[in-house]
């Protein structure tokens, strides 16, 4: 029996990350959804107190998977950002140095 060829992992790669994404965002819209129907339609303050504490675990997760890329990513633009400062003021020449030196 000859082996079977399933590719290579890279090409598996794009249709497994967009499964994953369709799903995390189908999950994310039916919570979102059904959150809004379930405080449109009860207007206890038990209600939103059971719906906060179930949903804390998310709105934290989602916090930092969000947070954490955000702060790293704001860090490498401030890196970056003083960087460009640095080189500029170190290859900064002043065109009144030119001149003096030309003419002297």
């Amino acid at each position: 029996m000859a082996p079977v060829d399933y590719g290579s992992p890279d090409e598996a790669d794009g249709g497994s990350r967009a499964a994953m994404w369709t799903y995390i965002w189908m999950l994310v819209g039916f919570k979102t959804v059904t959150t809004a129907l379930i405080l449109y339609y009860t207007h206890a303050f038990a209600t939103v107190a059971i719906i906060l504490a179930l949903h804390l675990p998310w709105i934290v997760g989602a916090v930092a998977l969000l947070g954490l890329p955000s702060a790293f990513w704001y860090r490498l633009m401030r890196a970056r950002s003083k960087r460009t400062e640095l080189l500029r003021q170190e290859f900064q020449v002043d065109p009144l140095d030119q001149t003096a030196r030309v003419s002297a």
